[in-house]
């Protein structure tokens, strides 16, 4: 079982990448580039993810691939290219 430490750290680890995707998702600047970014690559899906030793957190997305992923979506790094 984790101790007291251990589980403020999770916690503050989550709060801070709940205030990360929140923060990254709302600027109108970040949607633009997605959508020139789009435009210009002929890509259908651009997104901004965090990305830590263990994981890929989607930030921001722009998909009109339909592939599924939200702000907030997590893959373990292992999965990710």
């Amino acid at each position: 079982m984790p101790n007291q430490s251990e589980l403020v750290t999770v916690g503050s680890q989550q709060s801070t990448q709940d205030k990360d995707v929140e923060t990254i998702n709302r600027l109108d600047a970040v949607q633009m580039a997605l959508r020139v970014l789009c435009r210009t690559t002929g890509l259908r899906i651009a997104l901004v993810a965090r990305v830590t030793g263990e994981a890929w957190t989607a930030c921001a997305i722009l998909d009109e691939a339909e592939f599924g992923l939200k702000p907030g979506d997590e893959l373990p790094l292992h999965t990710t290219y």
